[in-house]
């Protein structure tokens, strides 16, 4: 059985991506602030978290949680994928090149609008072996 954690602010976002990423092998779990996530997550202890990297109390609280999970340990190797409008709001052209250990320490960087089925398919070449995966 896989667990994935899902941080966004929008409760639409929570709840479509949880409904189509649920299945009988896999369990969504949700919150909507970065702010106490690292403890949640030490608990939970999800084979991936989904992030968004903006929020209302900090824009970059995404970035910011991916890192201190990358320097808690337990946790550290978690899987991540970061979900995003920061593309369509700041022109930056952030993309999976940007991608690199101390900035940007993630396994992807989607963009929103999100394509289910496409992040479906990122989930299950990042977690090989995990129920609904090819391998």
């Amino acid at each position: 059985m896989a667990k994935i954690m899902l941080i966004d602010d929008d409760p639409e976002i929570l709840d479509i991506l949880s409904a189509g990423l649920a299945s009988p092998d896999t369990t969504v779990v949700t919150r909507d602030t970065p702010e106490g996530a690292v403890a949640q997550i030490v608990a939970e202890r999800p084979d991936l978290l989904i992030l968004d990297v903006m929020y209302p109390e900090n824009p970059s609280g995404g970035f910011d949680l991916a890192r201190e999970v990358r320097k808690t340990d337990g946790i550290a190797k978690v899987p991540i994928i970061l979900l995003t409008a920061i593309n369509q709001e700041f022109p930056t052209d952030f993309s999976r090149d940007d991608i690199n250990e101390r900035w940007f320490p993630v396994q992807d960087f989607i963009e929103k609008p999100v394509d289910i089925r496409k992040l479906r398919d990122r989930l299950k070449q990042i977690l090989p072996g995990r129920p609904g995966s090819s391998e």
